[in-house]
């Protein structure tokens, strides 16, 4: 519930800033957008919203709202139809102050659906301050506004003195790029002004290096002293009218210092590696743009590579399968392996969920999900430590998995840690090679094969299935005789495994096309 109140005491020299206003317009030097920014009219005029509320107080006009009952922050808000061109960047002016401490959103959107805007979180006090805000627009239309959203917390919010122009570039103080260790910090954009970088505690303070939106701006950097702790990066306007300050705040969060156990001994062909070296060259998983948000990067750990993923409130990674491909063929492997490592102390709730995208058909749509859900220990044991976790995976169509993504639940909605992964594969019990090859007396000529691969064998042979090096089937066929031609024309150069069945015995045996 919004309730019109009269306090908080507040004198300005209003007349003076509307002729200066009028001055600088009047020189061309910026065009004011906001009809009764300074409220002097003694009411709503330009304005609208149910915040909307002028008193005017000691020959001085302000708007004055207050919040009873916390809600959305566009709940409770004040607004201004003006023109906004796309790509234009905007300097939003106006003073601001509450009765205790609480939080506004202030910029510049859409007035209709979609409602896009570029907004800003203020922290208010009871002290009356000036805030400047640097707004990019990416939208644009007559129908636009400048926002003032105040329905998230509860308490009395005075406004005065607004002010849209278009950014004069000797008042830009902006970055356009922000650096640690030559590398732009994850998140990075010249409105944000606080960011989180995880560093090891004692550790080298990393390097950390800013451009700005305007050459002709000063930049002044003072390193943080030892981790954690801040580097901050102030720019100074061209015309030393406008000040920003950037903070990189170096925190320390757990992280693993040792690798997981290696993974048992296993055939190669019995095998898929998507991620890990314990099975010669994995077939790797690429970053996508599809998944909500979360990131990951590839980090060596005791001498060993894993894979770190940033996680967060309902957030999930995905990854697409790296191959030519796309897919690999899963059909055979009746278990999902992964070993993991979550950061922090143990969440009520807490679930690892691998998911396996079967793309059947189309490799641009999922037609199934294998979900393998595991559930984290509760008491804690699983936290802060590597976890190895072997899953069934039933008997789903696998047979094109073309994406891995992994959903880590938490019953409370809690904010996820980090979580790290190594040996990612999918695998089946142990089939027969050499011993059984041997046993029953089966061969393979020519080797290397061309266009024609023929098999033998002293018992009947029931069927054949070649798959290529990532686990895709290439070849199946029935064949019911001791001895068959198979083509492999088809085929390109490279190495491919041949399973065979004899008395219901499975064997291997490896071969070369060339």
């Amino acid at each position: 519930m919004l309730t019109l109140v009269n306090n908080i005491k507040f004198k300005i020299m209003k007349k003076i800033t509307l002729l200066l206003v009028l001055l600088i317009t009047s020189i061309g030097l910026s065009q004011e957008l906001i009809t009764n920014g300074n409220f002097e009219t003694g009411d709503e005029t330009g304005w609208m919203g149910n915040a909307a509320n002028v008193v005017t107080e000691n020959n001085n006009s302000y708007n004055s709202a207050n919040v009873e009952t916390a809600g959305n922050p566009w709940d409770v808000s004040l607004s201004q139809v003006v023109s906004i061109t796309n790509g234009e960047t905007y300097t939003l002016k106006f003073d601001a102050w509450s009765d205790r401490s609480r939080t506004i959103v202030a910029g510049i959107g859409l007035n209709q659906d979609p409602w896009t805007s570029v907004v800003e979180t203020i922290t208010l006090s009871s002290t009356s301050q000036t805030y400047t805000l640097t707004l990019t627009a990416n939208f644009g239309n007559a129908n636009s506004r400048v926002i003032f959203d105040m329905g998230a917390a509860i308490g009395f919010v005075g406004i005065d003195n607004v002010s849209l122009q278009v950014l004069d570039t000797e008042d830009d103080a902006r970055l356009s790029d922000l650096q640690v260790d030559a590398t732009t910090i994850s998140g990075f954009s010249p409105q944000v002004t606080s960011y989180n970088y995880e560093a090891i505690a004692g550790g080298t303070v990393p390097t950390v290096t800013a451009t700005a939106s305007n050459v002709n701006a000063t930049i002044t950097i003072q390193p943080a002293t030892s981790i954690p702790g801040s580097t901050t990066i102030q720019v100074v306007s061209q015309n030393s009218n406008q000040t920003k300050t950037y903070t990189i705040s170096f925190v320390v969060v757990p992280a693993p210092t040792d690798a997981p156990n290696p993974p048992p001994a296993r055939n190669a062909w019995d095998v898929i590696s998507l991620y890990g070296e314990a099975y010669g060259t994995e077939i790797g998983l690429a970053n996508t743009t599809w998944d909500n948000g979360a990131d990951s990067e590839e980090l060596t750990i005791a001498s060993n590579k894993v894979l770190k993923v940033t996680n967060g409130t309902d957030q999930f990674i995905g990854f697409d399968i790296a191959n030519t491909d796309g897919f690999v063929n899963a059909t055979d492997m009746t278990h999902f392996h992964a070993d993991f490592w979550i950061a922090g102390d143990y969440i009520t709730g807490q679930t690892l969920n691998p998911t396996l995208s079967n793309h059947a058909g189309d490799i641009g749509t999922q037609t199934n999900g294998i979900v393998l859900p595991k559930a984290i220990a509760g008491d804690g044991s699983e936290n802060e430590t590597w976890v190895s976790v072997d899953l069934e995976i039933g008997t789903d169509d696998r047979e094109r998995i073309a994406q891995l993504l992994f959903t880590y639940s938490v019953a409370d909605g809690a904010t996820r840690d980090n979580i790290y992964f190594d040996n990612i594969y999918l695998y089946r019990a142990a089939t027969a090679g050499v011993d059984l090859n041997n046993l029953l007396d089966v061969s393979l000529s020519p080797v290397p094969a061309k266009n024609e691969l023929r098999i033998s064998a002293q018992d009947l042979i029931e069927n054949v299935t070649i798959y290529n090096i990532l686990g895709k089937r290439v070849v199946n066929a029935t064949i019911n005789k001791k001895e068959d031609v198979l083509d492999v024309s088809s085929l390109k150069t490279g190495v491919y495994i041949l399973k065979y069945t004899i008395n219901n015995a499975v064997g291997t045996m490896k071969f070369i096309k060339e």
